[in-house]
């Protein structure tokens, strides 16, 4: 499944982060967004997901969204 399918409050582990080249997937690595972690949906702002991951918030847009596998 793929985190923009996932519904608002639930949690779920991320399985796989697509290998592209994006400044902004590398930032959000960063952060904590990374393979095996778990991460909380809070909501879905228009075109955006807002994510919880590490207790920090963040927001991560629907095209990466649809990268993102879960379980």
């Amino acid at each position: 499944m793929k985190i923009l399918e996932v519904p608002e409050n639930k949690e779920v582990i991320v399985k796989k982060i697509p290998n592209i080249d994006n400044p902004f997937l590398k930032k959000v690595e960063a952060m904590g967004l990374k393979k095996g972690e778990k991460v909380k949906v809070l909501s879905k702002v228009g075109r955006n997901l807002v994510i919880s991951v590490e207790g920090r918030k963040m927001v991560i847009d629907e095209e990466l969204a649809k990268e993102i596998e879960v379980e």
